[in-house]
């Protein structure tokens, strides 16, 4: 009997996320697919190697005992495909700007996975990553898949992995900085600060909404020429309060204060990635993103608690499904 290496990936795939649509995104498939190639299989062996019910898939008798030898057949299919020269350049990852949170998620998972080599490029926007997904010049991009002005070709696929609060920066002595929480309705007549205001389309679409949805003004007279500019400012000039990502390293040495919002804005992050053939470590880090992700809570979403722009709930959805 010849057994298809396609088909055993997938039954160990699902034998290790128990679960059809987590293993089918780990094989960048449809669940469609991954079902036709287990039952595929199944047929080859002429036995069930799943016990399918509403709420979970186990392993039978038969599968446990095939799924170790499953294993040693990928490991040596994958050494094979290695000695003859497979792509082992670093994975080209888009991270749209060093300073934000898709920095702080690749240390997260380079904790757990620091075999993964990854070149990083900064291309300050999403949409500016789509067309170099599309050609192949980058193998995945963080991003908000929505509101970067143009649709997500069909061509992309996407998964949510970090819905990132957003909080407030303030000066210790500002009247607010006692709080505990501030409340977006108390910024109405203070208005958010970011001078100069500029960045990605997925950016300032979502800062339009925020700003529409809580009736809070976007104040964005003066001038800064980086975050430390705007920081500085936001410390030793006007009172003023100003926002920015939980995840994002702040300068200690100016003793901000950093209060949560209420409600809780979050800004929603996705990896996104060519269908079809992949860069082989592009498996690796799906799989320790969507564990990582899962594990640490990085897409928490309370609709009683926080908030999202309304095209954005889909992947807040999206998110509890793959959990």
């Amino acid at each position: 009997m010849d057994l298809d290496v396609a088909q055993v990936r997938a039954f160990v795939a699902t034998a290790e996320h128990r679960h059809f649509g987590r293993a089918a995104q780990s094989l960048f498939l449809t669940q469609q697919a991954l079902s036709k190639r287990i039952r595929k299989l199944e047929d080859a062996l002429a036995t069930p190697l799943f016990r399918r019910t509403p709420r979970s898939v186990e392993l039978t008798a038969d599968g446990e005992r095939f799924l170790p030898h499953a294993r040693e057949l990928l490991r040596a299919a994958d050494a094979a495909v290695a000695a003859m020269g497979a792509d082992d350049r670093p994975l080209r990852l888009d991270v749209l700007d060093y300073r934000l949170s898709p920095m702080f998620l690749l240390r997260r998972l380079a904790e757990r996975e620091p075999g993964l080599r990854i070149d990083r490029i900064a291309g300050r926007g999403f949409a500016n990553a789509i067309d170099p997904l599309l050609s192949g010049e980058l193998d995945a991009a963080f991003g908000r898949v929505t509101g970067c002005g143009r649709p997500l070709p069909d061509e992309l696929e996407h998964r949510p992995v970090r819905l990132e609060p957003l909080v407030a920066l303030l000066a210790p002595e500002h009247p607010l900085a006692g709080r505990d929480v501030l409340r977006l309705a108390d910024l109405r007549t203070e208005a958010i600060w970011l001078p100069g205001l500029g960045g990605p389309a997925e950016w300032l679409s979502y800062l339009q909404a925020l700003s529409a949805e809580f009736a809070v003004p976007i104040d964005d007279s003066g001038v800064s020429y980086d975050l430390r500019h705007t920081l500085e400012q936001t410390r030793y000039g006007k009172q003023r309060v100003t926002l920015a990502g939980a995840d994002m390293e702040l300068a200690p040495d100016l003793n901000l204060k950093v209060l949560p919002f209420e409600p809780s804005p979050l800004f929603p992050w996705s990896l996104v990635w060519r269908r079809g053939k992949a860069h082989p470590a592009l498996r690796r880090l799906l799989a320790v993103a969507g564990r990582t992700s899962r594990e640490e809570d990085w897409c928490a979403y309370d609709p009683g608690r926080d908030w999202l722009p309304e095209g954005d709930l889909s992947l807040a959805a999206a998110a509890r499904t793959t959990r």
